[in-house]
C-alpha cells in the first residue's frame, strides 16, 4: 500500500508544481487539490441521495457547489500560479454555500451537515502562512452561521439526521486528514533537511580541502616568480612568469567570485535586473566566446536556435554566468576531438511559454549514481575529481541562478557517452524593451581585456604631461602599487581616507581624482557627490576604484557623479584607457568653452548655453565682471572674495575649463565690451575705453592693437565706413 501512496505523492508533486515553488507551497497545492477531488465525489453522492428531498434549494446549492470545484480544477490546470488566492475563494466558497444550506435546513441545531462542512473553510485557511485571512474565514464562518440561525429558525424534518452523520463525517475526516497529511509533511521535510545538513557538512569538509589546495596552487606561483622577480631586479623574469602570474591571479579571483556569488544566493541578496532583448542574439555571442577555448582542446563547439530570434525578459549577467558555468565545465570534461552541441529553441504556450537551453557534450558523462547530487553545493564525483581541479561551485551556482530566474535546470547523463545539461527559464515580456551590451567578465572568456583594450591606448600626449592625479585609497600596497603606475606621466597626490581625500581635493583642485569606495571616515560613493556638488570642484573627474562589481554598486557611483567606474582587480591598460579619454574629454570642453566664451560674456541671459554646472559657474564670473565692468581696481582678488574661492581654486578651475587664466578672461572681457561700444554707439575712444574699466587710455590702445590688429580709432572709421555702405545698398 506505501509504494503506491508514495507513487501518488510523487505524481501529485509533479502535477501541481511551477517553476520557483518551494516545498512549503507545492504542499499546500496538493493539499488544496485533495481538498477539491474529495469534495466533488462526496458532493455528488450527497445529490443523489438527498435529490429532492430536502427540496430545490438543496439540491441547486449541491449542484452549485459542484460545479464550483470543477471550475476551480479546470483553471487550475492550466494556471498553477497564486495557489494562495485559489485557497482564499475556496475557503469563502465553502462558508458561504455552507451558510446558505444552513438556512434552508432551518438554522445550526438543524442542520448539522452544513455546519461542519462550513468549518472546513477557517481550518484548512489554517494551514496556509497567511494567518490573518484564517482570521477573516473564521469571522466570516461565525457572522453567517449565526446570521442564518436568527433569520430562519424553522424546524427541519428527520430525514435531514442522515445529512447530518454526512456532513458530519466528511467534515471531520477531511480535517483530520488535511491536518495529518499537512504535519506528515512536514516531519518528512524536517528529517530531509537534517539529512542534507549532514551531507551538506561531509560537502563542505570536502570543499575546504579542496578550496585550500585550489589557493596554494596559484598562490604558490604568485609568490614563487615575485621572489624571483625580487632577486633579479634587472632581468626581471620571462614573459612566461608574468603570464603564470596573471593566469593565478584570473583562477583566484574566479574561486573568489563563485564564492561570492553563492553566498548572495543563500542570504537573497542578489537583485535581478530584467530588461527585454534577443535572448538569441546573446546566447549566440557568448558561446562564440567560448570558440578559442574549445579550439585549444580540438574540441568543436556548435550553437543553433530555432527560431533564430526570440524577444524576452532577462537578465544579461545572470544567463552570462549560466552559460559560461555549463560551457565552461563542458569543455573541461570533453576529451580532444569531442563536439559540444548549444540548441536553443522555445517551447509551451501563452503562460507556459518556456525558453530552453540545452547543452550537450561528448564527455566522460557521469553515473546515474551521482546525478541526483551534481547540482549540490560542494559535491564533486570521485572518480572524475582527477580529470580537472574543481571546487563543486560552478553547477551548485548555475541552479542557484536558475531558480532565481524562476526556471527548471535538468541532466541527463551516461557514463562515457556524455552529459546533457537543459535549462528552462519562463518567457515573459513585461519589461521596456532595451540594447544589452554584449560584455564578457574577465574570469569567463577567452577574450580578455587586454585584447579589447590595446587598440585604444595611447601614450599620454603633452596636453596631459603635467596633470595632477590625487589617489584616495586606505590599502597602502593598491596606494603605492597606482602610484607606481601613474608618477612617470602625472603629478600624483596621495590621501589615505575619504575626508582627507576631499580636503586635498579642496585645496589642491587636481586634474582628476581616483579614489577607492570602501575606506574609512568618508567612502567613496559620499566622497563623490560632495565633489561634484561643490563649485570648487564640480568639474574634476572621478574614477572609482571597488572590489564590488555588481550592477547596483556601479549604479550607486554613476549616480554619485562618478565619471569612471572599476573593479578590482583592474587592468593597467584600461586605467590609462579611461584617464586618456577622461583627459581627451577635458580637452573637448575647453574647446567648447573657448568656443562660447565670447558668447557666455556678452550674452548671459542667453539660457540656451546654460546647460550644465560649469555653464552655470562662467556665466556667474561673467556677470560679476559685467557688473563692476567699469570698476578698473575689481580685480582676480575681488572676484574671489565675491565666489567664496581662493585664488588658486579660481585658477585651477579656470584653468580647467577654459585652458586660459582668469586675468587673461577678464582682459578680454572687457576688450570685447569695447569691440561692442565701439560698434553701437557714439561714444569717443576715451570714453570707450573708461566705460570698459581701463583708465589708462595709453594702455587701452596698446592691448587693444593686440588682440584685434587695428587701433581703437581706425576700428571705429572702419565700422563708421562699413555701416555707410550698408544704407546706400539699402
Amino acid at each position: 500500500m506505501r509504494p503506491y501512496f508514495h507513487k501518488l505523492n510523487e505524481w501529485l508533486t509533479s502535477y501541481v508544481y511551477y517553476p520557483g515553488d518551494d516545498e512549503q507551497t507545492v504542499l499546500i497545492k496538493i493539499i488544496w487539490w485533495v481538498v477539491h477531488v474529495v469534495g466533488l465525489p462526496i458532493l455528488l453522492l450527497g445529490s443523489v441521495v438527498i435529490g429532492f428531498q430536502a427540496g430545490n434549494g438543496i439540491f441547486i446549492m449541491n449542484i452549485i457547489f459542484l460545479v464550483a470545484l470543477l471550475g476551480n480544477l479546470t483553471f487550475f490546470h492550466f494556471y498553477r500560479q497564486q495557489i494562495e488566492l485559489y485557497a482564499l475563494v475556496t475557503q469563502i466558497g465553502i462558508v458561504v454555500i455552507s451558510s446558505v444550506k444552513v438556512y434552508l435546513m432551518g438554522g445550526l441545531l438543524l442542520a448539522g451537515g452544513p455546519v461542519f462542512i462550513g468549518l472546513i473553510g477557517p481550518i484548512y485557511a489554517l494551514t496556509l502562512p497567511n494567518k490573518k485571512r484564517a482570521l477573516f474565514v473564521i469571522l466570516l464562518y461565525l457572522f453567517l452561521m449565526s446570521g442564518v440561525t436568527i433569520i430562519q429558525p424553522q424546524t427541519s424534518p428527520s430525514y435531514l439526521i442522515f445529512h447530518y452523520f454526512i456532513g458530519f463525517l466528511n467534515g471531520v475526516i477531511t480535517i483530520f486528514a488535511a491536518l495529518y497529511y499537512y504535519n506528515w509533511q512536514l516531519e518528512k521535510i524536517k528529517l530531509d533537511k537534517e539529512k542534507r545538513m549532514q551531507e551538506l557538512d561531509e560537502f563542505k569538509t570536502n570543499f575546504y580541502t579542496n578550496i585550500t589546495h585550489e589557493f596554494r596552487t596559484p598562490l604558490t606561483i604568485i609568490l614563487g616568480v615575485a621572489e624571483q622577480i625580487k632577486a633579479n631586479e634587472k632581468n626581471l623574469v620571462s614573459n612566461e612568469g608574468f603570464s603564470m602570474i596573471i593566469r593565478s591571479g584570473k583562477k583566484l579571483l574566479n574561486l573568489t567570485n563563485q564564492m561570492l556569488s553563492l553566498s548572495k544566493l543563500e542570504a537573497a541578496a542578489v537583485a535581478i535586473n530584467m530588461m527585454q532583448d534577443d535572448v538569441i542574439e546573446y546566447i549566440k555571442f557568448l558561446v562564440e566566446s567560448f570558440h578559442s577555448y574549445a579550439k585549444e582542446k580540438s574540441i568543436e563547439l556548435k550553437f543553433s536556435a530555432n527560431p533564430d530570434k526570440i524577444q524576452m525578459d532577462f537578465d544579461s549577467e545572470k544567463i552570462q554566468d549560466i552559460i559560461s558555468n555549463l560551457l565552461t565545465n563542458a569543455i573541461k570534461f570533453t576529451p580532444q576531438g569531442g563536439c559540444i552541441r548549444v540548441t536553443v529553441f522555445k517551447t509551451g504556450k501563452g503562460l507556459d511559454k518556456m525558453l530552453v537551453i540545452r547543452i550537450a557534450d561528448s564527455g566522460v558523462g557521469i553515473s546515474k549514481d551521482h546525478l541526483p547530487k551534481i547540482f549540490n553545493r560542494y559535491y564533486q564525483v570521485d572518480e572524475y575529481s582527477g580529470l580537472s581541479e574543481g571546487t563543486g561551485l560552478g553547477l551548485a551556482l548555475t541552479k542557484e541562478l536558475v531558480n532565481l530566474l524562476k526556471g527548471k535546470i535538468k541532466v541527463e547523463s551516461k557514463p562515457h557517452e556524455g552529459s546533457t545539461f537543459t535549462v528552462f527559464l519562463p518567457i515573459r515580456n513585461k519589461e521596456a524593451f532595451g540594447q544589452i551590451q554584449p560584455t564578457l567578465k574577465q574570469a569567463t572568456s577567452d577574450i580578455t581585456i587586454d585584447q579589447v583594450v590595446e587598440n585604444n591606448l595611447e601614450q599620454p600626449s603633452s596636453f596631459e604631461e603635467n596633470l595632477t592625479i590625487l589617489i584616495i585609497e586606505d590599502n597602502s600596497d593598491v596606494l603605492r602599487y597606482l602610484k607606481s603606475l601613474l608618477s612617470d606621466e602625472y603629478q600624483v597626490i596621495e590621501a589615505v581616507n575619504g575626508l582627507e581625500g576631499f580636503e586635498k581635493a579642496i585645496t589642491i583642485v587636481p586634474d582628476l581624482i581616483i579614489s577607492d569606495v570602501m575606506m574609512p571616515k568618508m567612502d567613496g560613493f559620499t566622497l563623490c557627490e560632495k565633489i561634484k556638488n561643490d563649485l570648487r570642484t564640480s568639474h574634476i573627474p572621478v574614477v572609482l576604484l571597488t572590489a564590488k562589481g555588481d550592477q547596483h554598486s556601479r549604479i550607486t557611483g554613476l549616480e554619485a557623479g562618478a565619471d569612471a567606474y572599476l573593479i578590482k582587480p583592474f587592468n593597467r591598460k584600461e586605467l590609462f584607457v579611461r584617464i586618456n579619454k577622461l583627459t581627451a574629454l577635458r580637452k573637448s570642453l575647453q574647446e567648447r568653452y573657448t568656443t562660447l566664451l565670447t558668447q557666455l560674456e556678452l550674452h548671459t541671459k542667453n539660457e540656451k548655453l546654460l546647460f550644465k554646472k560649469e555653464d552655470l559657474f562662467l556665466r556667474d564670473v561673467s556677470q560679476k565682471l559685467v557688473d563692476h565692468l567699469q570698476d578698473e581696481d575689481f580685480g582676480i582678488y575681488e572676484l574671489c572674495q565675491s565666489l567664496g574661492m581662493s585664488r588658486s581654486q579660481l585658477y585651477r578651475k579656470f584653468k580647467a575649463l577654459t585652458n586660459t587664466t582668469v586675468h587673461h578672461f577678464i582682459r578680454n572681457l572687457r576688450l570685447n565690451k569695447a569691440k561692442e561700444l565701439l560698434s553701437s554707439t557714439d561714444l569717443n575712444v576715451t570714453q570707450v575705453s573708461l566705460e570698459a574699466g581701463f583708465k589708462n587710455l595709453s594702455h587701452f590702445s596698446k592691448i587693444f592693437m593686440k588682440k584685434f590688429g587695428q587701433s581703437p580709432r581706425k576700428f571705429r572709421q572702419k565700422e563708421l565706413l562699413d555701416n555707410k555702405q550698408n544704407k546706400w545698398h539699402e
